[in-house]
Formats: C-alpha cells, structure tokens, sequence
C-alpha cells in the first residue's frame, strides 16, 4: 500500500476528516486532499506531522 492510500485508510478508519487533520496539523485540507489522491509528494516534516496528528487521534479515542 502506497503512502497516499494508507493516509486515506487511518484517517477514514478513525473517523477524521480532512478538516480535522488541518486543524490539528496546520495543513491545508486542500494540500491533504492532493497527497491522498496521490497528486503530491510531501516532505518528511509533514509526513511526521500527518503521523501525530493520527497517532495522537487513535489514543485520545482508547482513553
């Protein structure tokens, strides 16, 4: 699985919108939506943070 689709699994799977991992990572829905569809290549910096924002997402819902 590519890294555009796995994004788009986590994020469904946990009941997350777009507008959600804008607001917790400070990317824009937009530019989200883009890497999902795989039309953009992200950098490292924001793949780290898509990776908080979606672990930090998955703790908060087993508390």
């Amino acid at each position: 699985m590519i890294i555009s689709d796995r994004l788009r699994a986590i994020r469904e799977q946990q009941d997350l919108s777009q507008g959600d991992i804008e607001q917790r990572t400070g990317v824009k829905r937009c530019y989200f939506s883009r890497m999902e569809n795989g039309q953009s290549v992200s950098s490292i910096e924001t793949l780290e943070k898509m990776a908080r924002a979606l672990v930090s997402a998955k703790e908060c819902a087993r508390a």
